[in-house]
């Protein structure tokens, strides 16, 4: 069973970490090498490094987020089939983290800790959390809950398959 809370609508809350002003470009993050160029992080190592002579440095959101610990997201993986299938299931979130890195650079693991007989994942991004829920929910079934802040930018998922 699939069980998704959403927000009201009307009150938006922002990002505290996305700059409001314009970067100068190009800007490099010094941190994961990322070009802030067109008002946009994008992923382009080769760029980044022919420009990172003349270009500025900033650090970008994410870099700053794993620094002060600003988790936007956590998903808790739990239950027997996780215990029995722990390798597939983390292989499953890094490619989900790497297929979301193309479309969003800034969307990033911060943490992966074991608890008990769950794992816990810290995320960058409220995007990042759903979308590791939704593909183990795809490829393994079993219970997806997903809970967002009133107050915060901020979700909660929970997968969980005996």
């Amino acid at each position: 069973m699939r069980k998704i809370a959403r927000k009201q609508p009307g009150k938006k809350v922002n990002d505290p970490y996305l700059v409001s002003q314009n970067l100068p470009d190009p800007t490099v993050c010094p941190s994961c090498n990322l070009l802030y160029h067109n008002k946009r992080w994008l992923k382009n190592d080769e760029l980044a490094n022919m420009v990172s002579l003349v270009a500025y440095k900033y650090k970008c959101p994410a870099c700053r987020k794993i620094d002060d610990h600003y988790v936007m997201g956590v998903v808790n993986v739990s239950g027997n089939f996780f215990l029995n299938h722990k390798g597939d299931i983390l292989n499953l979130i890094k490619n989900t983290e790497a297929k979301e890195i193309l479309w969003n650079p800034l969307d990033r693991i911060m943490s992966l800790k074991n608890v008990k007989d769950m794992i816990v994942i810290e995320t960058t991004s409220e995007n990042l959390a759903i979308a590791i829920g939704k593909a183990l929910k795809r490829a393994y079934k079993g219970n997806l809950e997903i809970k967002f802040s009133d107050n915060n930018k901020f979700v909660r998922v929970n997968w969980q398959r005996d």
